[in-house]
């Protein structure tokens, strides 16, 4: 979006809005990443029990709770645009533009905040490739094509870009969440605990391989005192 928005008709006034845009979504982020750590290690930890119900109910309530606060950053970026831009700046164009683009930005945590905690589930299950792969495309092939058509093509402006992000994060939220509802809690019970298992195993292995280095120090030991 920086690179980007130097290219436009007006960079002093878009890259000005660029870094508040930035700086509001890093300080929303925190959240969501907070509830991916948290729903990650709760659904692991249940799958890892052999509890696919319990996973089931921490995922559900974990992207509960990511659209509940999502709606918050939402009704602060609608409500209070104006105020937080006067956090941040006086010019009255950077204004106007960040008045017209924070509520787009609001939309956009409606997908991000259940997005960004629903990557967390699938980590919790031993699925991290997939949300990986949704967030590239949905960023990379949806969002950015449609950021620079709109921004450059349809001559929207900074506007264009941040609906471009709104794309994208539409893209990776619908994807996202449909994975985790596909998901076949049962089946990921049981490879949880087939890799818990090889864990055992390789514990259990590595286990005897010291022990038998032991005794073959301690034989070493007692043979050099045997020569003594």
């Amino acid at each position: 979006m920086t690179i980007l928005a130097g290219y436009l008709s007006k960079p002093r006034v878009a890259l000005a809005t660029s870094a508040i845009v930035i700086q509001t979504t890093s300080l929303m982020y925190t959240l969501p990443t907070s509830l991916s750590a948290s729903a990650s290690t709760r659904v692991g930890n249940e799958l890892g029990a052999g509890r696919p119900d319990r996973a089931r109910l921490a995922a559900v309530v974990a992207i509960g709770v990511a659209l509940l606060s999502s709606l918050f950053g939402l009704l602060g970026t609608t409500l209070g645009r104006e105020a937080w831009g006067r956090v941040f700046t006086e010019d009255k164009e950077v204004l106007e533009l960040t008045m017209i683009v924070l509520p787009i930005i609001g939309v956009c945590e409606l997908g991000n905040c259940p997005q960004t905690t629903s990557c967390g589930i699938l980590r919790g299950s031993a699925r991290p490739g997939i949300g990986a792969g949704i967030n590239f495309y949905s960023f990379y092939l949806v969002g950015a094509p449609v950021a620079v058509v709109l921004a450059f093509v349809w001559k929207l402006g900074f506007v264009g870009l941040c609906y471009g992000l709104l794309a994208a994060q539409v893209a990776c939220a619908v994807s996202i969440l449909a994975v985790v509802y596909k998901t076949d809690w049962e089946r990921e019970a049981m490879k949880a605990k087939d890799m818990v298992g090889k864990s055992d195993n390789t514990l259990a292995h590595e286990e005897q391989t010291f022990l038998k280095c032991e005794e073959g120090v301690g034989f070493l030991n007692k043979a050099a005192e045997s020569e003594k």
